[in-house]
């Protein structure tokens, strides 16, 4: 499987921008791993019935994120939690 790229809103990016960089570091590899697996990451609850919209978990973050399948497809990360 081919990893397909992330989007991000720009106040998530703000947000992931002001993290100290070993928080930022393990994100990183958090969404990574969600480009190269999108299915990789339990599905959100808030959110059950849509199961495309997926939750990454990490030490200083919770990013929700939703599978954009198409002719482009990609992950578009729209909220941050810290």
């Amino acid at each position: 499987m081919t990893a397909i790229p992330a989007r991000f809103a720009s106040t998530v990016g703000q947000t992931i921008r002001s993290l100290p960089m070993a928080e930022r570091a393990e994100l990183q590899q958090a969404i990574v791993r969600a480009c190269e697996d999108p299915w990789s990451w339990p599905q959100a609850d808030k959110y059950e019935m849509d199961e495309s919209v997926r939750v990454i978990t990490t030490r200083a973050a919770l990013v929700h994120y939703v599978i954009l399948p198409g002719p482009d497809p990609h992950l578009w990360v729209f909220a941050i939690a810290v």
